[in-house]
Parts: structure tokens; sequence; C-alpha cells
């Protein structure tokens, strides 16, 4: 993932957000606090961002378990359906 700095960022705002979406990879945007703490915010994708609510949901309902348990007990013959 790709580091930049705030003032990096700012000088080329348009640049940075439109490779984060081209490329759809995260860029992190590090601040250092007084206390040197290394923190920041990490900008990606709206598609990406939404696939992680949507994965965060599953989880929270049981819905993405209940899946998996299925798909491992799945077998062939469930399929020639499809």
């Amino acid at each position: 993932m790709e580091v930049i700095t705030p003032t990096n960022f700012r000088k080329d705002i348009y640049n940075v957000l439109k490779n984060v979406v081209k490329d759809n990879k995260p860029v992190e945007i590090t601040i250092t606090s007084d206390k040197g703490f290394n923190d920041g915010v990490i900008m990606m994708d709206k598609k990406e961002y939404n696939r992680l609510k949507e994965l965060e949901y599953l989880e929270k309902t049981g819905t993405l378990q209940a899946v998996l348990e299925r798909m491992e007990k799945a077998t062939d013959d469930d399929f020639e359906d499809l």
C-alpha cells in the first residue's frame, strides 16, 4: 500500500484520488501525532468499501457462517440442477 503525507496528498489530490479508483489500491495518508504515534487514514475505492461493509453485515447477522457451513457440506449432486 502506498503511504503518503498530508502535504503530498494536498499537492496531488486529484491524481491520488484518480489512481485509488482506477487501480483499486488503497492509500494511507499518515499523520504522526505529538506523542509519536503513527496515525492517519486509509483511502479506498468506494466499491471496495461497499464490499467490506457487506461482508461485515453478513458476519454480524451470521449469514456468512451459515453459507460457509452449507458450502462445506455440499456435494457435486447439490449443484446438478443449476
